[in-house]
């Protein structure tokens, strides 16, 4: 990629949210297969409180293991140059007489949940003029919501299950209203997942009105605003990757994902037999999944959809649940950032990781491209006119 000769890519992963050690994961893949395609890509990590740190030592995933947080003592932090920022961060490191300067011309963000994949990294790249890729901020902060999401959805025509948005405010003040207002709006079993965390963090499946303030105050611990919905049942979980490269939406092979309990909670995803979610456990994925091609039709042409009308950019996950026992099939959820950029779906796909990377590279290009068109002055003399408009006001005073 002739736009990435003698530049380097920053790698941006960790972050302050429950998901930190997901994002750790995929940040690695991600340098790992940066560095194996010839490019320069630094890892910048950022630590549950913040700081942002820098080396070699952090871009390998076994530095990770092992109590990091001990290690990380000895990893120098980062300081954003606001000066000399523009069309690059610019970063150093060190004392005052042995500053290190760092230049990212390309930020690649692998963060998971807030403070990262919810258009706050994007915003600060748009900011400084500098490519990224991945989508942008608006497509990342109403993915994030799942409450804005499903709002989304049913302007879109889309079929989704009965939802009921809360506030930690309105909980706090009147449990037994807001239980009484779940209750009188949707049926049990309900789920009840904070709004805005992934990775099946802080969610459970209320099946009587008993369970019901425990559920709450289990989403209200990881976020202020919670989402209760109808539950799906005799359920398939399904799932459908995108990926462009600044022009064709491409949808994977839809996968299923296989489990036993209420639902594809974290143990399924990240740890039992290495981690569904990280592609491992593939006795939990069925690729492609076991459903009619008019399902399968149905899912990548909702799923492209979706792409399009919330301005993605490089990648996205799109989830379904189907009722195998009605035939009624809902979207249910959208993810800007997969974990490990969902690699294994797109193997099983025809595409490796490296393609994966390329694309989502040429896509941030391209939207940089476009970005820099827009006009950002506008001649006028509002300011003189306003002057004049204070000095008459004071004259009729």
């Amino acid at each position: 990629m002739k736009e990435l000769q003698n530049k380097t890519i920053g790698v941006f992963f960790g972050g302050q949210n429950p998901e930190h050690e997901i994002s750790i994961i995929t940040g690695e893949f991600a340098i790992a297969e940066l560095k194996r395609m010839g490019l320069n890509a630094v890892g910048i990590y950022v630590d549950k409180n913040g700081v942002w740190r820098s080396d070699e030592k952090i871009s390998k995933l076994k530095f990770f293991k092992d109590d990091y947080e001990k290690k990380l003592k000895d990893i120098p932090s980062c300081l954003l140059d606001l000066k000399l920022s523009r069309e690059k961060l610019v970063l150093r490191q060190g004392c005052f007489l042995k500053k290190k300067r760092l230049d990212i011309d390309f930020i690649f963000p692998t963060f998971h949940g807030l403070l990262g994949e919810d258009g706050t990294i994007q915003g600060l790249a748009e900011f400084f003029r500098v490519p990224y890729a991945g989508c942008g901020i608006y497509a990342s902060s109403v993915s994030i919501d799942k409450a804005l999401t499903k709002k989304l959805l049913k302007s879109l025509g889309m079929p989704i299950t009965d939802f009921v948005v809360l506030n930690k405010k309105d909980f706090i003040k009147d449990k037994e209203g807001v239980i009484a207002g779940i209750k009188e709006k949707l049926s049990f079993p309900i789920f009840v997942k904070p709004a805005r965390t992934g990775s099946s963090i802080g969610i459970t499946k209320v099946k009587n009105n008993d369970e019901m303030e425990d559920a709450l105050n289990l989403a209200f611990h990881y976020d202020i605003k919670v989402i209760a919905e109808n539950s799906v049942e005799n359920i398939t979980d399904l799932t459908c990757a995108l990926l462009n490269d600044g022009d064709e939406i491409i949808a994977s092979e839809v996968q299923e994902s296989l489990f036993s309990s209420d639902l594809f909670d974290y143990g399924v995803k990240y740890l039992e037999e290495g981690g569904a979610q990280i592609g491992n456990a593939e006795s939990n994925l069925v690729i492609p999944a076991k459903i009619s091609d008019e399902y399968t039709r149905k899912i990548k042409n909702y799923s492209k959809l979706i792409f399009k009308e919330t301005d993605a950019n490089g990648t996205m996950r799109v989830d379904f649940l189907l009722n195998k026992k009605t035939g009624e099939l809902f979207v249910n959820e959208i993810n800007t950032m997969p974990g490990t950029l969902y690699h294994h779906i797109w193997k099983k796909s025809g595409i490796s990781m490296s393609e994966i990377l390329e694309k989502m590279i040429l896509s941030g290009f391209a939207k940089w491209k476009e970005l820099q068109e827009i006009h950002t002055d506008f001649e006028n003399d509002v300011l003189n006119n306003a002057n004049q408009l204070k000095l008459q006001q004071r004259s009729d005073s």
